[in-house]
């Protein structure tokens, strides 16, 4: 991101703008933020694609349909204004990275990695498509990563500006090497040719380059419409999904549907997390610096900051991730995106952040610009402490939100590799040796059902459990945690592994719709307290997570 220049506007609608976040085809992208604190990302389309009236139209149609998008896995547009000068739209704003950067930086996915995404990209396909609407340009630049899956960006545009009359300045709408052939031969485009575009996404996550490999913009058409695409390096379990996504037919390719049916039938991801532990730092560290640009500098301990190898800059130094002394140069033919990235699994050497449930959710989702670059390619530096005065009451909060993300980068490495290299049956820190005797039964005080709050130090989590009669090795229930800041719900079946004076064990098998957690194996320790509650302790998102049940009437 770069700061404002003379000629950007201070204000659009509502928003106070405090950067530029890029420009492309469509227009230009800036960071923005309402009164309430809300942070958006601003797409303002470029006057010479406006034309006349039909256009607004035309756009405003396609904002009402966007903004009726739902679902887990898409950016909701938040605000807009097809009457503006030039017409201008919202959405909310994450302060993550695409899965172009993701996979230049760390290599191509794993299988399970790969799992996670193409069900987050068909749900989201169903979502823009049950609204009416055709993305038109699926691109690894328009598919942001975030701690609970996917994002899909920017549906909703890109038709109104092809179907523009004014689109004779040679721009093409949609990135070459991941259009269907119907879009390169001016055929009827419909949601089959999104199904087309989330195949060559899976094909880069998967490989590094696209499924037509690189070139120039004439050759990467010309292979699109009548070479068969390269699925070379796509794991085998997902290789005849993504053909049958990239089929030349529209009508032989998979709808949304049927696509997350197969998946369904290869197996949900494996439950070892989403983001590896490089990534999950570098949203982290991303959003402490979105907290910095909007209340100013502050004091961040010091043995809270990260190593000065891995983050050295200065307060007035803009530096782009990937760049610098050390980085690697990724070239990118023209009107691409970014290919031959290093065959460097994100997960080779990487420790897997562990449960994710709790963690704070991302900013939003925000679009970016079409030139394949993330639309947060500049992210600014953490400024260097500001003369001491005396912070307002906004201002602290931000301080400690700012600290306790700080707080999970420093420490999440050593935490999340502990609970990672933990086998399934080790216990918790405080757990002891000492042996149950064989046969031993769940004692009557622990039967019912129960409910209450725990916290790890990075949140707090709602806790259900119901126990039932059983005996050592017995499933003797079934328990879930739900985050409160990110919302997610991790189910868990619960078998009785321990039995003693003053506590029982008990060890999770994740439920079949848990997928984004890491709770497999964990154990949870519990014991009656004088007033009849239970004290509950169970591995966490950094360290433990403690907290208290009351049975339910």
């Amino acid at each position: 991101m770069r700061p404002l220049d003379a000629d950007d506007p201070a204000r659009i609608g509502e928003y106070r703008l405090l950067g530029v976040l890029g420009a492309g085809g469509m227009g230009r992208v800036y960071l923005g933020r309402n009164a309430g604190g809300r942070t958006v990302a601003v797409k303002v389309i470029r006057p010479d694609l406006v034309g006349d009236n039909e256009f607004r139209v035309r756009f405003g149609r396609e904002v009402a349909a966007a903004r009726r998008v739902g679902g887990k896995f898409t950016a909701p547009v938040l605000d807009a204004d097809v009457h503006a000068n030039p017409p201008w739209l919202a959405t909310g704003y994450v302060a993550g990275f695409s899965l172009t950067e993701a996979v230049e930086t760390y290599g191509p996915f794993t299988e399970n990695s790969l799992l996670v995404l193409a069900h987050g990209l068909a749900e989201a396909l169903l979502a823009v498509h049950g609204a009416g609407l055709v993305h038109r340009d699926l691109k690894p630049s328009n598919v942001l990563l975030a701690l609970d899956g996917p994002k899909v960006i920017d549906f909703g545009i890109a038709r109104a500006i092809e179907d523009s009359r004014l689109t004779t300045t040679g721009k093409v709408i949609g990135s070459p090497g991941f259009m269907c052939p119907e879009q390169v031969t001016g055929a009827t485009f419909g949601p089959a040719g999104d199904v087309f575009a989330l195949g060559g996404v899976l094909v880069f996550a998967a490989t590094g380059q696209g499924p037509f490999g690189v070139g120039e913009m004439v050759q990467l058409l010309w292979r699109v419409v009548y070479e068969e695409p390269h699925l070379e390096g796509v794991p085998e379990r997902l290789r005849p999904l993504v053909a049958a996504c990239l089929t030349k037919d529209p009508a032989a390719r998979p709808t949304p549907e049927r696509l997350l049916a197969e998946l369904t039938d290869i197996g949900l991801p494996a439950r070892g997390g989403w983001l590896p532990g490089p990534a999950l730092e570098e949203v982290s560290r991303r959003a402490v610096e979105l907290l910095d640009l909007d209340s100013g500098p502050f004091d961040v301990p010091h043995s809270l900051a990260a190593p000065a190898t891995e983050t050295a800059r200065t307060a007035d130094t803009l530096v782009r991730p990937g760049t610098g002394p050390n980085a690697r140069t990724v070239t990118s033919a023209p009107g691409t995106e970014p290919r031959n990235v290093t065959p460097r699994s994100w997960w080779q050497g990487a420790p897997d952040p562990g449960p994710q449930a709790g963690f704070p959710p991302a900013y939003g989702h925000g679009p970016q610009d079409d030139s394949g670059r993330p639309h947060d390619a500049h992210q600014p530096a953490v400024a260097a402490p500001a003369p001491s005065r005396r912070p307002t009451r906004r201002r602290t909060a931000l301080i400690a939100a700012a600290v306790v993300v700080c707080l999970a980068v420093a420490l999440g490495a050593f935490a999340i590799t502990t609970y990672v290299n933990r086998t399934p049956a080790e216990p918790n820190a405080t757990a002891t040796d000492a042996p149950s005797e064989p046969g031993a039964e769940l004692p009557g005080a622990y039967v019912g059902e129960w409910q209450g709050v725990a916290k790890d130090t990075l949140g707090t989590y709602d806790i259900v459990l119901t126990l039932q009669a059983g005996v050592i090795g017995d499933q003797v229930g079934s328990s879930s945690n739900t985050g409160r800041v990110a919302g997610l719900t991790c189910g868990r079946t619960e078998t009785l592994t321990a039995v003693e004076s003053d506590k029982i064990t008990l060890t999770a098998q994740l439920a079949a719709d848990s997928g984004l957690c890491n709770d497999e194996g964990a154990t949870s320790e519990l014991t009656v307290q004088p007033d009849g509650s239970l004290s509950y302790r169970t591995r966490g998102v950094l360290g433990d997570m403690v907290g208290s049940l009351t049975r339910t009437p």
